[in-house]
């Protein structure tokens, strides 16, 4: 299906891999797309360069650090940056924002910056925030089997785009689909940000199970493990599941614990080889969501007195020294 230009003009704001990705997806569809980063130096030298995150930029992509003109300018705004430095950004943005703004995210995390870990039975969703810090109502996300590498080399793929408005999902999937990138629709945009997030906890095993040198049946096992604790943990958090064996769910899983350049399958990975959490985090170049949930997500289940094998071993490695193979038998039957 040829791209058909709409007389939009659209932000993403955050100009790391997925950012820039998701600029250029966007682009074809889009008359201009503004691609915001706070450092007006990586602005200068991106539009010199005209590549982000070494990723060449479509002709229309603009990377700018003035977020007081962009959102003046565009009725439809990605929001995609960790979610850590999420609720501050729409601190940040909320004045100029307007109820007719459109908010898709793509932050797959927990904001954990209010009342603890969990505030509630199911956390504190981006797109709950965004509700929260600013005046804009229709918000949605989008999430799926997305890996950054991937999406710049134009790989067939799909994504899911959820909110409760119709308006939101109809413009997310104009900007989004094109000849190689499929969009599906749901309102159920809980279920959809609940399993993006999940799956970084899983993402994590996954490198473990790959610095130990295991390959195929452990891992196969491992994702057939993952995403029954995945749908555990989602009835425990009262969520419902129906993105759970979907393009959000288990197609997000499965691409991000296969995929060697995640950021979660990373920290896993050099746990087994037999760094400590402090030094990974310490040298990491991203941000792994994983970590924060393996933490929110164990104290959750043990308050509910739920089982929950892999989430709690993987704890235990991250946060209490438990050998790598001991923390594997746990939840392999070794």
């Amino acid at each position: 299906m040829a791209s058909k230009r709409l007389n939009k003009v659209v932000a993403v704001l955050g100009a790391g891999k997925f950012g820039t990705a998701i600029a250029n997806v966007v682009a074809p569809n889009a008359h201009r797309v503004f691609l915001y980063t706070y450092k007006a130096e990586q602005a200068f030298a991106a539009q010199s360069s005209r590549s982000v995150a070494d990723q060449p930029l479509a002709a229309n992509v603009v990377v700018t650090n003035d977020w007081v003109m962009v959102l003046r300018t565009c009725s439809v705004i990605f929001p995609v940056v960790p979610a850590a430095k999420f609720r501050g950004l729409m601190r940040q943005i909320a004045a100029a924002l307007r109820p007719d703004h459109i908010l898709i995210h793509g932050t797959k995390g927990f904001d954990f910056s209010q009342n603890g870990p969990l505030p509630n039975h199911h956390g504190v969703t981006m797109s709950r925030v965004m509700l929260e810090e600013t005046v804009v109502k229709q918000v949605g996300c989008l999430a799926g089997p997305n890996l950054s590498a991937e999406l710049a080399q134009k790989y067939p793929a799909v994504t899911v785009v959820a909110s409760a408005s119709q308006k939101v999902l109809a413009v997310g999937a104009q900007l989004l689909t094109n000849d190689w990138f499929h969009v599906y629709q749901t309102h159920d945009c809980l279920s959809v940000e609940i399993c993006s997030v999940l799956k970084n906890i899983f993402a994590i095993g996954a490198g473990i199970i790959g610095g130990m040198g295991y390959s195929s049946n452990t891992y196969a096992f491992f994702i057939t493990r993952a995403i029954s604790e995945m749908g555990s943990i989602m009835t425990t958090m009262r969520i419902s599941k129906s993105a759970l064996l979907g393009p959000a769910g288990l197609g997000d899983l499965i691409a991000t614990c296969g995929s060697t350049a995640s950021r979660n399958y990373t920290i896993g990975y050099r746990l087994a080889k037999g760094e400590t959490l402090a030094d990974i985090l310490r040298t990491a170049k991203e941000v792994a969501e994983g970590v924060q949930t393996v933490k929110a997500m164990h104290q959750l289940m043990q308050s509910y007195g739920r089982q929950a094998p892999i989430t709690a071993a993987i704890y235990r490695m991250l946060f209490e020294e438990l050998p790598v193979q001991q923390g594997l038998n746990s939840w392999l039957g070794g």
